[in-house]
C-alpha cells in the first residue's frame, strides 16, 4: 500500500507542536534535518508553506536565494526531492551516495528543463545522502 501525503490543511498553522503532532516518531529525523541544514556547513534555512496546487504543506529549503531541495511529509516518511538541469546534474552518478538514487535519477524523465532526484527518507542514516545531495546542489551554479 502507497503512503498518503499529510500536512494537507491549509488552515493549520504549522508550529513545532503540529509538526510533533503530525509526524510522530518521524518528527526526531526532522529535527535532525532541520538542525543540520541550519548548521554552519549548510548555512540554509527551511520554510513551509501550503501550495494548493499540489494542496499540501510543503518545505522549502533554500540558501540565499537558491533552492537547495523540497521536503514533503508522508505517511511512513519524507521526500526530500531536488532539482537539476542537465548541466548541474552532470555530478550526480559520481557522488557517494546509494546506487539506487543514482538509478533514480538517471531514470526519471524530465519535468521541462529539470530532472528531479526523489529521495525517501524513513530513517535518521537516510539523511547522510540527502546531505551529501545537498552540498553537491550548494556548489552547482
Amino acid at each position: 500500500m502507497k503512503s498518503e501525503q499529510i500536512l494537507k490543511d491549509p488552515k493549520v498553522t504549522l508550529t513545532s507542536h503540529v509538526l510533533k503532532a503530525n509526524l510522530g516518531k518521524l518528527y526526531e529525523i526532522y529535527e535532525k534535518l532541520v538542525t543540520t541544514i541550519e548548521s554552519e556547513r549548510f548555512k540554509a534555512t527551511p520554510e513551509w508553506k501550503f501550495y494548493k496546487d499540489g494542496g499540501a504543506w510543503l518545505c522549502k529549503i533554500t540558501r540565499k536565494k537558491k533552492t537547495v531541495f523540497w521536503l514533503s511529509a508522508w505517511q511512513s516518511h519524507f521526500e526530500a526531492a531536488f532539482y537539476f538541469t542537465e548541466n548541474t546534474g552532470k555530478g550526480i552518478t559520481d557522488l557517494s551516495i546509494k546506487r539506487a538514487h543514482k538509478l533514480a535519477y538517471t531514470e526519471a524523465p524530465p519535468i521541462g528543463n529539470l530532472k528531479p532526484l526523489i529521495m525517501e527518507i524513513c530513517t535518521a542514516a537516510q539523511l547522510n545522502d540527502v546531505f551529501t545531495v545537498a552540498d553537491y546542489k550548494i556548489l552547482q551554479r
